[in-house]
């Protein structure tokens, strides 16, 4: 099972979800991180293991899309030899890759994204889509992210993002309806090993989760 840290940024701050759905937010607390510093706390989370791959969510740019974020820059450059999923909330096809170093992948958000034929058409699939679930209920801005073929598909449960509710398998099983040839990565609601034993009977292989790992709650 691959273990993904899911990291949330705002203000350039690491924060952590205090009511899923409702996007409110604090910084983490001190008893779950020394440093809000987004570059410091990667440091941090590489030294309780050595994940390889690693998920950025620009909290302020899926409000209000912003072209780059020099915080993200600076995180690609100072961990070359991570690779990043990085969500910036890109609601068109020419905002796709704005970051210049080739250590990301483009995450595509049901949440905000429109422009699917500009996928289809432009024959594109180096991205990883988020379906977005709120209140067990895919949230989109239109349907037309049925219409592609994502290698990889995030079955996101915003609504129980950091807590330790349990893996949702109801959402993976509407994902797989939708992309029966895709990779799952399940997020949200991970709180413990049989949380991941359950994930790996659904055929799952990756996981991303923040809280369980920092609590030390999981045994790699």
């Amino acid at each position: 099972m691959k273990l993904i840290p899911a990291i949330d940024l705002k203000n350039n701050k690491v924060v952590i979800s205090t009511k899923g759905k409702n996007r409110e937010y604090k910084l983490i607390p001190a008893d779950l991180s020394p440093t809000s510093d987004p570059i410091e706390f990667i440091e941090y989370i590489l030294s309780l293991n050595d994940f390889n791959t690693i998920y950025l969510a620009d909290l302020d740019s899926i409000a209000n899309f912003k072209v780059n974020n020099d915080i993200i820059e600076n995180i690609l450059l100072e961990h070359s030899n991570i690779n990043f999923m990085v969500d910036n909330g890109v609601r068109l096809f020419s905002e796709i890759n704005q970051y210049k170093n080739s250590n990301f992948i483009q995450v595509i958000a049901t949440e905000t994204f429109v422009e699917y034929s500009k996928i289809i058409n432009n024959n594109y699939n180096d991205y990883i889509l988020s379906a977005d679930f709120v209140n067990g209920k895919l949230y989109s801005k239109n349907c037309g992210y049925k219409t592609i073929k994502p290698n990889k598909v995030i079955a996101m449960d915003i609504d129980n993002i950091g807590k330790k509710s349990g893996a949702n398998i109801n959402n993976v099983k509407k994902i797989k309806k939708i992309y029966p040839y895709s990779s799952i990565i399940l997020s949200g609601g991970i709180g413990s090993n049989d949380d991941i034993m359950t994930a790996k009977a659904n055929k799952i292989s990756e996981i991303m989760l923040l809280t369980a790992l920092l609590e030390d709650n999981i045994t790699y």
